[in-house]
C-alpha cells in the first residue's frame, strides 16, 4: 500500500531486529527509510544498543559521530549506550573522549554512566582505576545498591585482586548494602579461586540467612563446582543432593559437572550411576524420568552433552571397564530410547578404540 512507517513504528521494527541479533538488517532498514523517516535520538540509540550487545564498539562510535554531524540532539541515555559499547570491550580511551564530549553537548553523567565506566575498567583489568571511580560514586551517594558492588567484585575475582575484594566486602557490611544471589555466586567463585572451600560453604549458609533470601540453583551449582575444583568431591555430592532437594529443576549441566568430577578422580562407577540417574534409568525399571528434570528428552529425562558421555566411555575403556560398565550403560540408554549419538555405540562396540569414532 506504499505506506511509510512513522518514527514510533520504525523504532519498534529496529528494536525487534536488534533484540534478535539482526543488527545489519536493522541498520539497512534504517538507512533505506532515512529519507522519509528522519533519524532521531531514540532510533540511533536502538542501533547503538545493538552494536553494544554484539561488541562492535567502533561501529557504535561511528554511529555517535554520525549523530553529531547530523545535528541530532544528544542526551544522557544515548551517551550511556555508546559508553556501554566501549566499556564492554575495555576501550577506556574512547570512554574518556565520550565523557568529555558529554559536557560539550550539555549532557550530565548519571549513575548509569559511572557504573558503566567502572565496568569498563573491570573488563580492561584496571581495578585500581575502577576502584577510584567507585570511590567517587560513593562520595556522591551514587553507589547505594549491590549492582555496582557486584561489578567490581566480579572484576576483582576475574583478575585476582582479592585485596580489593576484601575491602568491598567490608564496605558492604558497614554500609548495609543488601547482597543478591548474583553477589553470592561471585563470592563462591572468589573463595574457590582462593582455595577456601570452607568459606564458600560458610557464605552460602550465612549470607542468605542474614539477609532473608534463599540461594538459587545457580549458586548451589557454582558451589558444587567449587568443591569439585578444590578436591572436595564428597562435599560436592552433598551440595548436589542439596541442589536436587531445593530446586524445581535439575540442570543437566549440574549432572555433567558431577560426572566430569567423578571421572577426574576415578570414581567411574559413581559416574555411571549419575548417568543412569540423569536419564531416569534407575526408576521403574529404566522407564521413568527423574524427579523434576530440567533439560528433557522425549521421555522426560535429562539430555547430557555428548562430550560428557564420550569422556566417560573413554575413561571406562582406559581402565578396562568398558565391558562391565560402558556397554551395559549404552544398552540401558538404547532400551530407554534416550537420544544418544551413534558414534557412542560405535565406540563401545569397537572396544574403546578411538579409530572407531566417526
Amino acid at each position: 500500500r506504499a505506506m511509510v512507517p512513522n518514527d514510533i513504528v520504525l523504532g519498534c521494527m529496529l528494536d525487534a531486529l536488534v533484540c534478535n541479533g539482526q543488527i545489519d538488517e536493522a541498520l539497512d532498514l534504517f538507512r533505506r527509510l532515512k529519507s522519509r523517516v528522519p533519524g532521531n535520538t531514540v532510533l540511533w540509540s536502538t542501533l547503538i544498543k545493538g552494536f553494544a550487545t554484539t561488541h562492535q564498539a567502533e561501529r557504535a562510535m561511528d554511529a555517535w559521530r554520525e549523530m553529531r554531524s547530523e545535528g541530532i540532539k544528544m542526551n544522557t541515555v544515548a551517551y550511556n549506550a555508546v559508553v556501554d559499547a566501549q566499556a564492554r570491550v575495555g576501550a577506556m580511551d574512547a570512554v574518556s573522549t565520550l565523557v568529555e564530549t558529554m559536557a560539550v553537548d550539555g549532557c550530565t553523567p548519571d549513575t548509569i554512566t559511572y557504573s558503566t565506566i567502572v565496568k569498563g575498567y573491570c573488563v580492561k583489568g584496571d581495578l585500581d582505576k575502577a576502584f577510584e571511580v567507585f570511590r567517587g560514586m560513593q562520595k556522591n551517594r551514587m553507589a547505594g545498591d549491590s549492582i555496582i558492588y557486584n561489578t567490581i567484585l566480579d572484576g576483582c575475582t576475574r583478575h585476582g585482586r582479592m585485596d580489593l575484594a576484601d575491602i568491598l566486602l567490608e564496605d558492604m557490611e558497614k554500609l548495609g548494602v543488601v547482597p543478591s544471589n548474583f553477589t553470592l555466586g561471585i563470592l563462591v567463585k572468589m573463595y574457590g579461586r582462593r582455595r577456601q572451600v570452607h568459606k564458600a560453604l560458610e557464605v552460602v549458609k550465612e549470607l542468605p540467612a542474614r539477609h532473608g533470601f534463599l540461594p538459587n540453583a545457580q549458586v548451589r551449582t557454582c558451589l558444587m563446582c567449587t568443591c569439585i575444583n578444590n578436591n572436595a568431591l564428597d562435599t560436592a555430592f552433598e551440595v548436589f543432593e542439596d541442589v536436587k532437594k531445593h530446586s524445581h529443576s535439575i540442570d543437566s549441566k549440574a549432572y555433567g559437572a558431577m560426572i566430569s568430577g567423578c571421572i577426574r578422580y576415578g570414581w567411574l562407577a559413581r559416574a555411571v550411576a549419575l548417568v543412569d540417574e540423569a536419564y531416569g534409568l534407575n526408576q521403574q525399571g529404566g522407564k521413568g524420568p527423574p524427579s523434576r528434570p530440567d533439560r528433557k528428552d522425549s521421555r522426560g529425562g535429562q539430555v547430557l552433552e555428548t562430550e560428557t558421555l564420550e569422556h566417560l566411555l573413554r575413561s571406562l575403556a582406559q581402565h578396562g571397564k568398558m565391558e562391565d560398565h560402558g556397554v551395559p550403560l549404552l544398552e540401558r540408554l538404547r532400551a530407554a530410547k534416550a537420544p544418544v549419538s551413534g558414534r557412542l555405540f560405535a565406540y563401545a562396540m569397537g572396544g574403546g578404540n578411538d579409530t572407531k569414532w566417526n
